[in-house]
């Protein structure tokens, strides 16, 4: 049965709210897998809404202490053309998550003008963004679109990721786009399209797997598009404002709960999934009703976006997790044509029960369709 829009937007009305104490008033450690814990076995997607006024891709949603989210854009000319920017930033206004409000707070200009390539032929691009400790930390890497990246199935690659950070929600950010040229805090491509694994407002919950001791991120194997697996990365919470590369660590198998199952060096990182040419960059979310992690994998059955029309359809699929180390378990999938929805990534805020959000936009070439897009989600759960 599809969902309706006023089935989704009652149950989102009070996430403010709800969503919040789910957020931030679990107060007892529990495990993600304990009796509580809901494991995901489907997802009905809703009519995607498009919103006004505004123009780019790769929208990463953080949910700041102002009640507002804050998003990167990439590709764009952003709110009411504020700006042409390969990387801006946006703050994102409202409380019923069909009819946001969006303002460019920052275009970027360090960045360059959009496709505006560097010395090494490769421009800026953003993955994950996050709001943690008072501050935005955004994500950012080297890429190479797939006319030029001579991959076989023309896929954009990225290389050499860095994280900035913001205490003025993203009116001015450290390190310089110049530093993280020179010296990238990740470099190459095994951990090049980070995305923090988002906890709701603050990350201040007692929830299980140490997420309140350290920060993860995942990363595909340097793709923006139709990527071949997925590693995981943690830093500890105390050290994520330092910046430094050198204190993150790789989960290499076992029990994540032990310092044995994370080791320093990247290229012993195991994959979590294995799906060739099906994970272009994303991230994962915990969702405090069901005590689980979820995650949008997503391609274009044609191949990487620049293969003759590959961008007009798209494919998601769905995966859960009891741990931010896995098992990841396939759930089920949605076909997007002709708008090809693609970079989805699940809101942190409006999660309300079995409702969430999925934040997209559309095939580049199509205007109506390249904007930011609210794709409403139905979880279907289990109890363990």
């Amino acid at each position: 049965m599809p969902i309706t829009r006023r089935d989704f937007v009652v149950g989102s009305l009070a996430t403010s709210v709800a969503g919040k104490i789910s957020a931030t008033h679990l107060t007892s450690p529990m495990l993600a897998d304990d009796l509580s814990s809901q494991p995901i076995t489907g997802v009905k997607v809703g009519l995607p809404v498009k919103l006004e006024d505004n123009q780019g891709d790769t929208w990463i949603a953080a949910w700041a202490a102002d009640d507002n989210l804050y998003s990167p854009s990439d590709d764009c000319s952003g709110f009411r053309k504020a700006c042409n920017s390969n990387v801006a930033f946006n703050r994102i206004e409202g409380s019923d998550p069909l009819h946001l409000t969006g303002t460019t707070i920052n275009p970027m200009l360090e960045y360059g003008v959009a496709s505006q390539a560097g010395p090494d032929g490769c421009n800026w691009k953003s993955t994950g963004c996050m709001w943690i400790d008072g501050a935005l930390y955004l994500c950012v890497s080297r890429h190479l679109y797939g006319d030029d990246s001579g991959d076989i199935k023309k896929r954009q690659t990225a290389e050499n990721a860095s994280i900035i950070k913001s205490t003025d929600l993203g009116k001015t950010w450290t390190r310089t786009a110049q530093q993280n040229y020179d010296h990238s805090m990740f470099p190459g491509r095994r951990f090049s399209t980070p995305y923090f694994i988002q906890y709701g407002y603050g990350h201040d919950e007692s929830v299980a797997d140490n997420s309140n001791e350290y920060v993860y991120a995942t990363s595909n194997n340097g793709f923006w598009d139709c990527g071949d697996d997925m590693v995981l990365g943690r830093v500890a919470r105390s050290k994520l404002a330092l910046l430094n590369g050198k204190d993150w660590e790789y989960y290499i198998g076992g029990d994540g709960m032990k310092p044995a199952a994370w080791a320093s060096n990247m290229g012993q990182a195991k994959q979590l999934v294995v799906a060739p040419g099906k994970f272009g960059m994303t991230g994962a979310v915990y969702l405090a009703a069901q005590r689980r992690y979820f995650m949008i994998a997503w391609y274009y059955p044609a191949g990487g976006g620049k293969m003759p029309g590959a961008g007009t359809h798209s494919v998601w699929d769905f995966y859960e997790s009891p741990r931010p180390w896995g098992p990841w378990t396939p759930i089920n999938s949605y076909e997007s044509t002709p708008a090809g929805l693609y970079s989805p990534e699940v809101c942190p805020k409006f999660q309300s029960g079995n409702h969430i959000v999925a934040i997209t936009a559309g095939y580049w070439n199509s205007p109506p369709d390249y904007r930011l897009t609210i794709v409403p989600l139905e979880l279907e759960t289990r109890h363990g």
